[in-house]
């Protein structure tokens, strides 16, 4: 066999390449490479909950926003009962379902608007929206204006009528866009 010559024994048989500092450096290795790979595996995870989340989160924004289109579309359908002041003649008026609105006074224009609004808009059909036309000349006749001389309703009483037609009119014929 085989003795040193520098007083210490033989420890066996060693792999010439295998040093400790290698075996170290192995070791770290694989560690790193499993830590890599769990670490991986729950990013994975975790990008998968946040896809779901993101899809949870768009769909409750669509539907609110369904929601809330539905509403106004209700809302629009509505008629608004107006809480008159009671020293004027209509204050007794039977007021229908729909939203009460309480002013503080009401003028001989505001209850014109509210009249023409409710004779055009409380009962139409969405196929077929009266005319800005015929809103406006009813407005001409209520307030007592005079039409233009084209034969068109007043100016005044054109802007009030685009006033009253509802939005969701107005988006679909691609008006005020």
């Amino acid at each position: 066999m085989f003795e040193p010559t520098d007083g210490r024994l033989a420890q066996g048989i060693q792999d010439p390449t295998s040093t400790p500092e290698l075996e170290y450096w192995q070791r770290r290795t694989e560690e790193a490479q499993a830590l890599i790979t769990r670490l991986t595996a729950r990013l994975r995870g975790r990008d998968r909950r946040i896809a779901r989340l993101e899809l949870a989160i768009s769909r409750t924004v669509v539907m609110n926003h369904v929601w809330a289109s539905h509403l106004e579309r209700r809302l629009e359908r509505l008629p608004i009962t107006v809480t008159i002041p009671a020293d004027t003649p209509t204050a007794d008026a039977a007021h229908g379902r729909g939203m009460t609105v309480r002013l503080p006074h009401l003028t001989r224009t505001l209850e014109a608007l509210f009249e023409v609004m409710q004779e055009y808009w409380s009962e139409w059909e969405p196929d077929r929206p009266p005319k800005s036309s015929t809103v406006a000349r009813a407005l001409d006749e209520r307030l007592g204006l005079k039409g233009q001389a084209n034969g068109e309703a007043s100016r005044s009483s054109q802007t009030l009528a685009a006033v009253l037609r509802p939005d969701s009119v107005n988006e679909s014929d691609g008006r005020h866009h």
